[in-house]
């Protein structure tokens, strides 16, 4: 379905003369992509909406989606896993929100700790540099730039979100902060045991 969808989207565009023919792959891609990211969307905030946490939901997404963006990390083999494991995620943020919530301050205290380990991670280590799809250096210099300036600007508002007493909310941009940073890592591993594998066979 999101084949066909992105392929009727390029077809059109070239109908148009809006794109050239022989771009037609690297639009297919990208019409693919925000398909995707728009469908999973979708799904969490009316996931959300339904379970009467369309906040938890919407602070997941707004934590998550972004720095994502720019600071890249691991990516599922396919668009299903990529839509399974980011529900999954948002699941686990959102409801961890809450259940911390609940817990007391010394849950509060743990998670700050754990923001500020995730925040710093990623600040040093992102945007990930992948080896199999390089990017430009400006394209990275740029990215770092607009991840830095997320990552401050999300920092704030979790000051704010403590200040106003909203520890639901603020746990789960925690949480979520803390995902970004683990997908990071996860794609340096990949990243490594690839290399390793790649080395090992000659």
């Amino acid at each position: 379905m999101l084949t066909l969808i992105s392929e009727w989207v390029v077809k059109r565009l070239i109908v148009h003369r809006a794109i050239a023919e022989e771009r037609r792959d690297v639009y297919r891609y990208g019409c693919e992509l925000i398909v995707s990211t728009a469908s999973v969307a979708l799904f969490i905030l009316l996931a959300g909406l339904s379970s009467g946490r369309f906040a938890s939901a919407l602070i997941f997404l707004l934590y998550f989606m972004p720095i994502r963006t720019v600071a890249g990390g691991y990516h599922a083999p396919s668009y299903g896993k990529c839509f399974v494991l980011t529900s999954l995620t948002a699941f686990i943020c959102a409801g961890g929100g809450e259940f911390c919530s609940r817990t007391g301050r010394v849950a509060g205290i743990f998670l700050w700790i754990v923001y500020g380990v995730a925040q710093l991670f990623i600040w040093l280590r992102g945007p990930f540099r992948s080896r199999r799809h390089p990017l430009r250096e400006d394209r990275i210099a740029g990215n770092r730039r607009r991840m830095h300036r997320m990552q401050i600007l999300e920092t704030a508002v979790c000051l704010s979100l403590q200040a106003a007493g909203r520890e639901i909310y603020l746990y789960t941009a925690i949480l979520a902060t803390t995902a970004v940073a683990v997908m990071i890592a996860m794609a340096e591993k990949e990243e490594c045991g690839n290399v390793g594998s790649i080395g090992g066979s000659h």
